[in-house]
């Protein structure tokens, strides 16, 4: 069968084709009887890989566990929603189409080049993940044809790296409205330690625990940070000394999340804050407290430094985005 054609081929090999069709009878031991067709021919339809409506397809990934590397359900969330808004532009509708309408087309272009070049790339990149290929290895263990995801594995261009310009005057205001949180808002000012202290995104502030806060084999101050964005299980990123003891200042227990608030509280209202009495302009406020951290590592020791603190998978990532203007000693 032809995927995108649904047209039937069929295999010139004699012995691949039983000619056998009358029907098995049998009397099971209850008394049942068992009518059923030759057993070639039942072999023949089990092995037939599965085409999943898209919506089944979605639940499988969604539910399902892989042995080892398995991501956490709200990263496979939110690859499953960026999957359907490219699906919905594409005029796909997950409820009726099988999973062969990811290998079609819009304008003579496979789905994801289309997408890349009419609305953007990060969507395809958070959606292929869907296709990786652990998974792949998966959805034929469980017989389901992976032909229709080839067209996912297009190379995309990276990220664009944007050059942070750090304001001094913005940085100054930031710093008096946050620290003036340590006297009505303990859980908020510990979001604004652990971002501009430590470095930590949003992701990274929300699991964070005490315990994760803790000495290495020389004692330099370490915070462990678990399924880190640039891979693997734990990290253990060298910390600011002061911003390390300011924060082990609030601590309580060892099993702990250092903000023990809703989701929203570090996602929606912290961002409003700092939007509102900060005067913070970018799209992502909290990441901008993360830059603030990493220009200000660098400033003081060196750019391999604020790579490791900042939890980059390379010095080159840190260079193209905190290097800021460097440090000039006087010459007389």
């Amino acid at each position: 069968m032809n995927i995108l054609t649904e047209t039937t081929t069929y295999d010139t090999n004699p012995r691949m084709h039983s000619t056998n069709t009358s029907p098995i009878r049998a009397v099971l031991p209850n008394g049942d009887k068992l009518i059923t067709r030759e057993f070639g021919t039942i072999s023949t339809e089990i092995a037939k890989p599965l085409w999943p409506i898209i919506k089944d397809f979605f639940w499988t990934y969604e539910t399902s566990r892989l042995s080892s590397a398995n991501p956490r359900d709200d990263t496979k969330h939110k690859n499953v929603t960026s999957m359907q808004r490219i699906l919905m532009r594409s005029g796909i509708d997950i409820e009726k189409c099988d999973i062969r309408h990811f290998a079609g087309s819009v304008g003579n272009r496979c789905i994801p080049e289309w997408y890349c070049t009419t609305w953007n790339t990060h969507d395809v990149r958070l959606a292929r993940s869907i296709f990786s290929k652990r998974w792949i290895m998966f959805y034929r263990s469980q017989n389901i044809d992976v032909r229709p995801f080839a067209n996912w594995n297009l190379p995309l261009a990276g990220p664009k790296a944007e050059q942070f310009n750090p304001g001094f005057k913005e940085e100054e205001r930031i710093n008096q409205r946050c620290k003036l949180l340590k006297g009505t808002d303990t859980n908020m000012y510990l979001m604004y330690a652990l971002a501009y202290g430590l470095g930590l995104r949003s992701s990274e502030i929300k699991r964070a625990k005490w315990e994760d806060l803790m000495l290495d084999g020389v004692g330099n101050r370490v915070i462990a940070i678990h399924n880190p964005k640039s891979g693997g299980k734990i990290q253990y990123r060298p910390s600011d000394p002061a911003w390390w003891d300011e924060i082990m200042s609030y601590k309580t227990s060892d099993d702990d999340l250092i903000v023990p608030v809703q989701e929203d509280n570090i996602t929606r209202y912290f961002p409003q804050f700092l939007r509102r009495e900060c005067g913070i302009k970018d799209k992502n406020p909290v990441h901008r407290l993360r830059k603030f951290c990493g220009h200000r590592v660098m400033q003081g020791n060196d750019i391999f430094a604020a790579s490791r603190v900042l939890g980059h998978s390379s010095v080159e990532m840190t260079s193209r985005i905190y290097s800021g203007n460097p440090t000039i000693a006087p010459s007389f």
